[in-house]
């Protein structure tokens, strides 16, 4: 038998591992999220999360990322690290919001502790930069719940992952501008 190895099964083995790699990350990020809901929810919607979320994708894509460079011989393009994270980082979301709906199912009450959540953030913030009371009164009365839930709710859900995909993307872009490492020109 002859062995074969065509770009397309080389295409495979990294649309696999990015899988496999945004599956494990997906699974990281619903064990923090869970015990956050249950233990301190009202974290879930500050800044401290977001920095976390964006500090986890970032940190994990560029060690795998590393990981795959070395695997191709210690040069990989910007192209190719692209594809890579983001293939990683949507698989991840996927599987996070597939997670999100069986969460809702269980938690009906998901959106509304969120809703509250935010409405509480954000007083917190506003009076943490010295707003005045007026405008406090003003920012509880112009807080929308319902827009809120809409957002943590199923009908939320495929925006959520859209504007994912937009942030993905952007993180994709960072990491392979980082990891990048192009084999040098030979004259």
């Amino acid at each position: 038998m002859e062995e074969v190895t065509t770009e397309e099964t080389v295409r495979e083995s990294w649309v696999k591992d990015a899988f496999k790699k945004g599956f494990i990350l997906a699974l990281i990020h619903i064990i923090v999220f869970v015990s956050l809901y249950f233990l301190a929810s009202s974290k879930l919607t500050g800044f401290s999360y977001l920095f976390f979320i964006i500090a986890l994708n970032l940190g994990y894509a560029i060690f795998h990322s590393i990981q795959l460079r070395r695997a191709e011989g210690g040069y990989i393009g910007f192209g190719a690290v692209f594809k890579y994270v983001f293939v990683l980082l949507a698989s991840s979301g996927l599987i996070q919001i597939v997670f999100s709906v069986i969460f809702l199912l269980v938690e009906p009450q998901y959106p509304t502790v969120m809703a509250d959540s935010q409405l509480d953030t954000s007083m917190y913030w506003a009076q943490k930069f010295g707003a005045p009371q007026e405008a406090l009164d003003k920012m509880q009365a112009d807080f929308d719940h319902e827009e809120i839930v809409g957002r943590y709710s199923l009908s939320g859900l495929p925006f959520s992952f859209g504007l994912g995909l937009i942030f993905y993307c952007i993180g994709a872009v960072i990491v392979a501008l980082i990891v990048r490492k192009n084999m040098p020109e030979k004259f």
